[in-house]
């Protein structure tokens, strides 16, 4: 399949060549294997530990800290205690 890329630069272009001969594959399929390196790399993200991880604070925060810690806050901005 032919396909045009626009508005590369020459310099980053010359790059991505000389990179695929380096490892010793055709542009496209170099192009590929940088496509799927890069859905891994998203995939290895640290959100899904932070957001179903452990909680790490649990422990540290009881409830009455945190009820004094929202008490001080609604003062603090005058809210509704």
């Amino acid at each position: 399949m032919d396909v045009c890329i626009k508005n590369i630069n020459d310099d980053d272009w010359r790059n991505f060549k000389s990179e695929s001969v380096k490892h010793g594959l055709k542009l496209g399929d170099f192009f590929n294997k940088l496509v799927k390196e890069h859905h891994l790399r998203c995939k290895e993200s640290n959100w899904e530990n932070v957001l179903y991880g452990k909680k790490k604070l649990k422990k540290v925060l009881m409830k009455e800290d945190a009820k004094k810690i929202r008490s001080e806050f609604r003062e603090h901005f005058n809210m509704r205690m």
